[in-house]
């Protein structure tokens, strides 16, 4: 905020003599300015407001999503339910089988208003309770909490939020077994420009993560470790083509801030190029690809470069058959020792048909590695794989959501840690997709 409040007076005069030519088509000498309008217009500039929704698009998706109305307000009730059945091992990354039932159960709530159709408040919330039935000390309850605000002034489209997440999470990447996590974040975001045509988005996000202090394996403490807060600020060129299809090009800057670790400091910037599908179509989803340069703040570190991104797409043929395609390239920071990091390199695929009207059902794969390097010579420390698939068949269930029943396999296999072994998971589960 202190930046942006120090920007020069010719930068501001600027901006507020364009924006009173936008809105009122007429030259800035012959517009006069309330001093309340000034300062509405002024924060709405300077605040730092993640990618901007489209207010209408927005709008129309509550309306559709909604389970009942009263007055201005919508409501949505929110159902949870996953890991609902029976895993062989409740663990990874450890030899020792402990196989249990399970289940992830949760109902929650998501409100929005619409006021004056200028404005969106929206607030869910979601507590669930994780359940082991011989497992009794990994019980715990979890919540997820967000809160986010729509707006627009003429070109802009204005969204500020706040999320809060408290959970107790399942075992995946690095962590072999179930730990404790909290993040909190505020972030906004603003769109410059008409969306149907060339556009800006910048952004910022402030978050925390914070981890248990309940000692994790052999006495490593992942609060010391890991515990830490993130500042983001991006900047977007969007360009739309076809229908709802937008390519664009993103760079951003992270500063990662540890607590009790200094010595992990690091900036990061990244590059990017990206495209979002339509959420109707053919083609759904989005796959971004770019590059991510660390600059660690310790002199001893090595400053290295990483293929970075993520895709989720979608493709629809006829009525019945959907594939889709995934591959994620991200970075982590491990808990097993300062100078120590990770890439995550996964891909994976799968085909969902409709057996009838009423009847679905799916198989997907997904291969990866993760493989660690340290800060120090940027040397390879170990490569371990993870294979995954799951076959799943689902039927209607409430609105727009599904009941499933789901078959995973997970297979680790890791040379340093001398692990090759595979556990299996069958339950149920709850989408929101039919």
């Amino acid at each position: 905020m202190k930046k942006v409040n120090q920007t020069n007076s010719r930068w501001q005069g600027f901006l507020k003599s364009r924006l009173f030519s936008i809105f009122l088509h007429r030259p800035p000498s012959a517009v006069r300015r309330p001093p309340l309008i000034k300062i509405f217009l002024l924060l709405s500039l300077t605040l730092t407001l993640l990618r901007a929704d489209d207010f209408f698009a927005v709008k129309e998706r509550i309306i559709a999503d909604s389970s009942f109305k009263l007055g201005f307000l919508y409501f949505a009730p929110l159902f949870y339910l996953e890991n609902v059945g029976y895993t062989s091992n409740i663990y990874t990354y450890e030899n020792e089988e402990r196989p249990d039932w399970t289940a992830d159960l949760g109902l929650g709530l998501r409100a929005s208003a619409i006021v004056a159709n200028r404005v969106i408040l929206q607030a869910e919330d979601l507590p669930y309770y994780s359940f082991y039935l011989e497992t009794k000390n990994q019980r715990s309850w979890s919540n997820r909490f967000e809160a986010t605000a729509y707006s627009y002034i003429g070109p802009f489209n204005l969204k500020a939020g706040y999320a809060q997440n408290n959970l107790r999470r399942r075992p995946n990447l690095e962590f072999g077994r179930p730990f404790h996590y909290e993040d909190r974040e505020w972030s906004g975001e603003i769109d410059i420009g008409l969306r149907r045509s060339l556009f800006l988005t910048a952004y910022a996000g402030f978050a925390t993560q914070d981890y248990g202090i309940e000692p994790y394996l052999d006495g490593v403490n992942l609060a010391e470790s890991l515990n830490r807060r993130q500042n983001t600020y991006g900047v977007r060129l969007n360009q739309k083509i076809f229908t709802g299809t937008i390519i664009y090009g993103q760079y951003e800057y992270n500063d990662y801030i540890f607590d009790f670790r200094s010595e992990r400091d690091t900036h990061a910037q990244q590059l990017a190029l990206g495209v979002e599908f339509p959420e109707i179509g053919i083609l759904q989803g989005s796959f971004q690809i770019g590059l991510k340069r660390f600059e660690p703040s310790n002199p001893l570190f090595q400053r290295p470069q990483r293929p970075n991104g993520r895709g989720d797409v979608q493709i629809a043929l006829m009525d019945r058959l959907r594939l889709s395609l995934f591959y994620e390239l991200q970075t982590y920071f491990s808990y097993g020792a300062s100078d120590l990091f990770y890439d995550n390199q996964s891909f994976g695929g799968g085909v969902e048909i409709y057996l009838t009207r009423f009847l679905k059902g799916g198989a997907s794969f997904q291969e990866g590695r993760l493989k660690y390097y340290s800060f120090r010579d940027l040397a390879l420390q170990r490569s371990d794989r993870l294979r995954q698939q799951r076959y799943y068949l689902a039927v209607p269930f409430f609105g727009n959501t599904a009941l499933g029943l789901a078959y995973n396999v997970y297979r680790l296999s890791s040379d340093a840690l001398d692990l090759d072994y595979t556990h299996s998971f069958w339950g149920g589960f709850i989408s929101y997709e039919f």
